[in-house]
């Protein structure tokens, strides 16, 4: 199985809603972040990617991480970020989230 990396358009929605679920306006994301505004419009907008030391930025402002917010699927964002800050117990869970992620239903066939 071939899996197709994130859209800008899916990471700028997500990244728009882990905003938004943090309080934050795009000014004050922008602020926390280290680096102008204008530039969360362009990655909310899906016109542009944030490279990697923004997105990572961007995460930790948001209080999650930058592999929930890149995920191949919506639902495991939440998993992938505990996952992530769980450091060596992570792999303790780890069959359980394989079992999660294998009765999710693909990208492609969400509506």
């Amino acid at each position: 199985m071939t899996v197709a990396p994130i859209t800008k358009e899916v990471l700028g929605r997500r990244l728009a809603d882990a905003r938004l679920g943090a309080g934050l306006t795009m000014r004050e994301a922008g602020r926390r972040a280290g680096f102008d505004w204008t530039m969360i419009v362009r990655y909310e907008g899906g016109q542009s990617m944030p490279p990697p030391e923004r997105l990572a930025a961007l995460a930790a402002v948001y209080g999650t991480t930058p592999a929930a917010l890149l995920a191949q699927y919506d639902g495991v964002m939440p998993v992938l970020a505990a996952i992530d800050r769980a450091g060596p117990y992570a792999a303790a869970i780890l069959p359980i989230v394989e079992q999660l992620l294998a009765s999710l239903p693909r990208q492609e066939d969400a509506p």
